[in-house]
């Protein structure tokens, strides 16, 4: 890493201490309709994803994690613990408290997480060691291999990419883990693919020296942010951010907003639509008792962004909400609920 570079890097962490430490990083999903997706923001992360024509026709029914790739710059090694060096994975023997993360054991842990919540979904699944001895332990890059490899497995679908960040960043009275991935759902007979997305999650820790009581703070806080638990906390939250988008069950609110085809009608006397997805952001307007709205994506846990019929946009409760279609929902009896 050139010293300029370095130093972007520092000026970049000292900002992000001062705003957003102590955070695992909430992001925003964004619906690209490019041909690829970057990961976002490093400050402001989004989960970016794409769906191809094909999704939502067809429901996979067996998804398989092939081996991830992993990019140059996200295979250097690096330990974790007590008594570790973040930024340094050669050199001393490790701790015994220590755990080592070098290129092969990243790739394990993300796929161990890919792997835990595709199997929650209802596609049927194939276990790791089984794909393992179909495919040797090694990413599948050629296309041409992937009607084979299904065709093995027994699986018309597959989940494939690569990991593009692994890293930290350490300050001493700073830290930061990133992990990242792009990510493609294939069909294993035409090679085509019908969802890709991206992210880069992350976890920050520390304080802004202002005072001796602010590094001691801070330096305890970067530290404890170093730990193998919490580096799989982050890879946790990677692919499940991600899996949350793919088009593996045939109501995924994501893919219905995608394809406008989701409407939502207030099961509530009166539902308030807010400037952002919390009870704690202000209210622009207040909805009628079945007003219909279009949804335009899942936001922060149980709420979505919506459009009513005149355009406004904004932000309610996905429980007192019941799609159009819906005719069995009875309506709740609450006023100004959300």
């Amino acid at each position: 890493m050139s010293l300029s570079i370095r130093w972007k890097r520092i000026v970049l962490l000292l900002t992000a201490a001062g705003l957003l430490s102590g955070c695992m990083t909430t992001p925003r999903y964004a619906h690209v309709q490019g041909a690829s997706a970057d990961g976002g923001n490093p400050l402001f992360e989004q989960v970016q994803y794409r769906y191809a024509s094909l999704a939502g026709r067809r429901v996979p029914d067996c998804v398989a994690v092939l081996p991830l790739a992993i990019s140059p710059d996200a295979a250097d090694p690096l330990s974790l613990g007590a008594g570790a060096d973040p930024g340094q994975g050669d050199g001393a023997a490790p701790h015994p408290y220590q755990r080592r993360f070098d290129a092969e054991a990243k790739r394990r842990l993300v796929r161990r997480m890919l792997y835990g919540f595709v199997s929650t979904h209802r596609p049927r699944d194939v276990e790791l060691g089984r794909v393992d001895r179909v495919t040797g332990g090694f990413p599948v890059t050629n296309p041409s291999r992937y009607r084979l490899v299904g065709r093995q497995l027994g699986c018309g679908w597959l989940l494939t990419g690569r990991i593009t960040a692994f890293d930290v960043d350490y300050l001493g009275i700073y830290s930061n883990i990133r992990i990242g991935a792009e990510l493609r759902l294939i069909h294993a007979g035409t090679g085509r693919a019908i969802w890709s997305g991206s992210h880069l999650a992350q976890s920050r820790d520390g304080a802004v020296p202002l005072s001796p009581v602010d590094l001691a703070v801070g330096a305890v806080k970067a530290a404890g942010n170093l730990s193998p638990d919490q580096l799989e906390a982050v890879a946790a939250d990677l692919a499940r951010r991600l899996v949350r988008t793919m088009p593996l069950e045939p109501d995924n609110p994501f893919l219905l907003a995608a394809r406008g085809r989701q409407r939502l009608r207030v099961a509530t006397a009166a539902l308030n639509l807010r400037v952002g997805p919390g009870t704690r952001f202000g209210v622009q307007r207040v909805l009628r008792g079945r007003e219909e709205v279009s949804l335009l994506a899942p936001a922060a846990p149980g709420w979505y962004r919506v459009r009513t019929r005149d355009g406004v946009e904004g932000f309610v409760a996905r429980r007192f909400l019941r799609p159009v279609a819906d005719t069995t929902a009875g309506t709740a009896r609450s006023n100004g609920a959300g």
